[in-house]
């Protein structure tokens, strides 16, 4: 029987959970995100469902902390409030796999619930398969541990393309955040090279039969794309090769677009680059900061996949 840890300092809600799920899966609650953690270091969970707003340690500091220890685990939000910012903080700082209203709906939380579960053994399974990939080294052309990194980004923008595999592609200054993040998430020592290489692509098709025959470490896709849009794009470029980050870039903050990202691709990181227009392009204080966005999402995604 599958087993979920329920989190939220509401006694009333934890009930009401407890009793849509008690017969269906092994629960344990917990109104206080502390002990939840201390009980996360002795038992193994599948699933956890934990509110954003707690005393303590909101819901986005325990997921960190609970990924860190439990990282194949899915992870669902509770929250009766929540802003785009905040939705943005969860997808690049927790990676969740649904983000639930409150109220909710009891059909919606028992589908989302089966979908996380049925999502998180799909993962397994992937890796299962590309480990099996790796030794076979047959059906894509694996990358050797001490390699540079291998980015793949995709614009029909070519000036953005040029700008942000520019930006990529100087790393100086930036490998010690790297080292450190890896560090800190995986308790050992980093690779000793530092370097990316960048291949670019105008549409969708073209970077998917780029990742039937060739490997790489991360996709950086435009949401709004010729031929496909970029969550789809993701989608299946994780099918193909489950271990690679993903980021998604988007200058819509329409809430719909981010819950698209987490339900449909698993998006681990999000980033809202407001290039729409001229006027926003030739800001330099704004091309600035979305550079610099760019570069520390695709930092922190590398070292923490």
């Amino acid at each position: 029987m599958k087993r979920i840890l329920l989190v939220d300092d509401e006694p009333s809600v934890l009930n009401a959970l407890r009793r849509e799920l008690n017969d269906r899966y092994e629960i344990e609650t917990f109104d206080d995100p502390v002990a939840a953690l201390e009980r996360c270091r002795k038992a193994q969970f599948d699933l956890v469902v934990a509110d954003y707003k707690m005393p303590g340690i909101n819901g986005i500091e325990f997921l960190r902390e609970f990924g860190q220890m439990q990282p194949n685990a899915s992870r669902i939000v509770l929250s009766g409030n929540s802003d785009i910012d905040t939705l943005i903080r969860m997808i690049n700082e927790t990676h969740i796999y649904r983000f639930l209203s409150k109220p909710w709906k009891t059909d919606e939380l028992l589908s989302s619930i089966r979908q996380a579960l049925e999502y998180r053994d799909a993962i397994l399974d992937n890796h299962h398969q590309a480990d099996a990939r790796r030794q076979s080294n047959t059906d894509v052309q694996m990358i050797p541990s001490d390699s540079p990194f291998r980015i793949v980004l995709v614009d029909s923008d070519d000036h953005l393309l040029k700008l942000m595999s520019r930006e990529l592609a100087d790393v100086n200054g930036h490998e010690s955040l790297y080292r450190t993040i890896q560090q800190e998430i995986k308790q050992e020592t980093p690779l000793s090279k530092f370097k990316f290489i960048i291949n670019i692509f105008h549409g969708a098709q073209a970077a998917l039969a780029h990742a039937k025959s060739n490997s790489f470490d991360l996709i950086i896709s435009a949401q709004i794309l010729p031929d496909m849009e970029g969550i789809k794009l993701l989608g299946k470029v994780q099918h193909i090769l489950p271990d690679t980050a993903l980021i998604l870039l988007s200058d819509n903050t329409d809430k719909s677009v981010l819950m698209q990202a987490i339900d449909e691709a698993d998006v681990r990181n999000l980033v809202l680059l407001h290039w729409a227009n001229s006027e926003l392009r030739s800001d330099a204080r704004r091309q600035a900061w979305n550079l610099h966005q760019l570069r520390t999402a695709a930092i922190q995604a590398l070292a923490s996949r």
